[in-house]
């Protein structure tokens, strides 16, 4: 323990105050509510008590809004445990510190500098100005697009479930599909079958698209769009978020028509409209949505190798989608690209990106790829009897919190199923934590500078 001494008397330093400790000491305490609430015989439709893994696996998986299932929701949890789920992916989506600001709100009590520090980690932000308002209309804003989305998917399960149970499982599947956290409520259909009773169903399909969408672009660009309302005067952040996402969208679709139009154990047995619409709605979901419509397993080679490629990639910073985000990779292709040309700035929509940024972009990847790869050989070593594919698939699904599975994920054993566990903690607070480091963070006065050296490359 360090002191500072003044006048003779030993004065304990204070701890520096760190928001990214704070916040993953949130998450975690969230976990474990879920977790103990998960675990109680009210939980569980057969009124017993659930496992401790089960319910910690599903807490996680939750409150790191991710999607992955040791047991089928519909299947195992009463209504209070999903009720329980559906908070804690609520919760996880929006952040804690967001959440616990709407006391603040109701109570009408001033948000301090420390707690705006922790408000601006929580979003993904580098600036502390205006970030009650910004958390204020993020707040509306989910009501909002939730609420529509609810309506609109009441619609279609009331025919089939009722008006009560179907207008619940319209709440249920808009707050998942908004909070890109993949949660179904289809096992009565069949076990771990997400959405595939309803791959032909264009209102279920476009809407829950739209929401994942919308909730993975990122909140902040919600707020830059609503101010501006044109492109042009747009902050380059919230352009190169709509370009990547659109762009990103568009060729997994033409690709992921062209490789599964032919194979019927995916789209090769549906009319033209159809296809077209699932292959639209695989293009998305691997972006951190979560759902399916048709059998990952049955994917085509290209197409699998497209999936983890997208669910790596993930959806904007500041949002409730995971993965390394759109913005990091575009960073990561221009550099390379301005590299080959000669260029020594990198300059996207006029606007030059600073050093430090590539920089904090490269380490992202560079952890989150360690991560899939160390998580991937390690389970594949415990369990040599699961494909590496089918492995890996689910180990970039849990960095990335994405929620598509080959499904393995029941087959874990105790030893596998925590490190996905520690993989899914690590993918929404660890990747994010390590992103807003190089905004955050003090430079550090450099007493002595060795010399440079060129060494080989390429």
């Amino acid at each position: 323990m360090r002191y500072f001494i003044f006048r003779g008397k030993n004065i304990r330093r204070r701890p520096k105050f760190n928001p990214a400790r704070i916040l993953a000491l949130g998450f975690l305490i969230v976990i474990l509510i879920g977790t103990f609430l998960l675990s109680l015989p009210i939980s569980t439709r057969s009124g017993g008590a659930t496992p401790f893994l089960t319910a910690l696996f599903t807490a996680t998986s939750a409150t790191c809004v991710t999607g992955l299932t040791m047991v089928d929701t519909a299947l195992t949890w009463s209504i209070f445990g999903r009720v329980v789920i559906l908070c804690l992916f609520q919760i996880g989506a929006l952040g804690f510190m967001s959440v616990t600001t709407i006391f603040f709100f109701v109570m009408n009590k001033k948000i301090n500098l420390s707690q705006r520090l922790l408000l601006v980690q929580s979003m993904n932000l580098h600036e502390r100005s205006g970030i009650v308002g910004l958390i204020r209309r993020v707040l509306i804003g989910t009501l909002i697009f939730e609420g529509l989305g609810a309506v609109i998917l009441a619609t279609r399960f009331i025919p089939e479930y009722g008006a009560l149970k179907g207008c619940g499982i319209g709440v249920f599947h808009s707050v998942s599909a908004f909070c890109n956290a993949g949660f179904d409520l289809m096992g009565d259909k069949k076990p771990f079958s997400s959405l595939t009773a309803y791959s032909e169903d264009p209102v279920i399909l476009i809407t829950t698209m739209l929401l994942v969408v919308v909730g993975g672009i990122g909140f902040y660009v919600w707020g830059d769009i609503w101010r501006n309302r044109n492109f042009r005067k747009l902050q380059l952040h919230s352009k190169m978020v709509l370009s990547v996402t659109l762009c990103l969208i568009i060729s997994g679709w033409i690709i992921f028509y062209i490789t599964e139009r032919k194979n019927p154990g995916t789209i090769g047995n549906m009319a033209f409209p159809n296809a077209a619409l699932a292959s639209l709605f695989q293009s998305v979901m691997p972006r951190s949505g979560g759902f399916s419509i048709v059998s990952q397993p049955s994917l085509t080679g290209v197409s699998k190798m497209v999936t983890i490629i997208f669910m790596f990639i993930g959806g904007s910073a500041g949002s409730a989608a995971g993965g390394i985000k759109n913005v990091t990779v575009a960073i990561l292709f221009l550099k390379a690209l301005q590299t080959l040309t000669g260029k020594k700035r990198l300059e996207v929509f006029k606007r030059n990106i600073p050093e430090a940024q590539i920089v904090s972009a490269l380490s992202i990847v560079v952890t989150a790829l360690t991560a899939c790869f160390a998580g991937t050989v390690v389970i594949s070593l415990i369990q040599p009897e699961l494909p590496f594919t089918g492995v890996l698939f689910e180990m970039v699904s849990a960095v990335a919190t994405c929620g598509l599975s080959q499904g393995i994920t029941p087959s874990l054993s105790t030893l596998s199923s925590i490190i996905v566990i520690i993989c899914m903690f690590f993918g929404r607070v660890g990747i994010m934590t390590i992103g807003m480091a190089a905004f955050l963070r003090r430079n550090s006065t450099e007493k002595m500078k060795y010399p440079d050296t060129w060494v080989m490359m390429g």
